[in-house]
C-alpha cells in the first residue's frame, strides 16, 4: 500500500474549526442560490476540508466562493467541491480544490504559515473567524 503524501502544499489542521461562509456560484439563473455557514477542519493553498449541515452533493464539480477571516484579514477564495460523505446524520464532510492564481496562492501560503506559528501556542485567535460554541453545536461538533 502506497501511503506517500501527494499533496503539493502544507496543510494546516485546526484543533478548533474555522467558520466561513460558502456560496455555490455558476448555477443557472433559475436555480436557488445556495449559501451556508461551514466549519473548516483543515486548509492548504490547494484546497480545504470542511463540514456543513447542507447537502451540496448535487453541486459537486461546480464553483464555490468561500469567505473567512484570518489574522485580521478577510479572504475570498474560489474553488470546486470534489468529494462529499455523510459523517453524521445530516452533517456532510467535503473535500475541495481551490482555483487560485499565483499571487493569491502565494498570499494564502504566507498567511497559513504565519497562522500555523501563532496556533502553536493557542487553539483560537480573536483575529480569525473561529467557530463559536453555538456554531459548533449546529454542526454537531460539540
Amino acid at each position: 500500500m502506497n501511503t506517500e503524501n501527494k499533496r503539493s502544499f502544507f496543510r494546516l489542521s485546526f484543533v478548533h474549526p474555522l467558520c466561513a461562509e460558502l456560496k455555490i456560484i455558476g448555477l443557472p439563473d433559475d436555480a436557488e442560490v445556495k449559501t451556508a455557514k461551514i466549519a473548516i477542519h483543515d486548509i492548504s493553498a490547494g484546497g480545504m476540508r470542511f463540514v456543513s449541515d447542507i447537502n451540496f452533493s448535487e453541486e459537486l464539480n461546480v464553483l464555490f466562493e468561500v469567505k473567512f477571516t484570518a489574522l485580521g484579514k478577510p479572504y475570498k477564495i474560489l474553488g470546486q467541491l470534489l468529494r462529499v460523505k455523510e459523517v453524521k446524520p445530516q452533517i456532510y464532510e467535503y473535500s475541495t480544490k481551490f482555483s487560485l492564481n499565483e499571487p493569491e496562492e502565494s498570499a494564502l501560503v504566507s498567511m497559513l504559515n504565519a497562522l500555523s506559528i501563532k496556533l502553536r501556542k493557542v487553539n483560537v485567535l480573536s483575529s480569525c473567524s473561529f467557530c463559536t460554541d453555538e456554531e459548533l453545536a449546529q454542526f454537531k461538533l460539540l
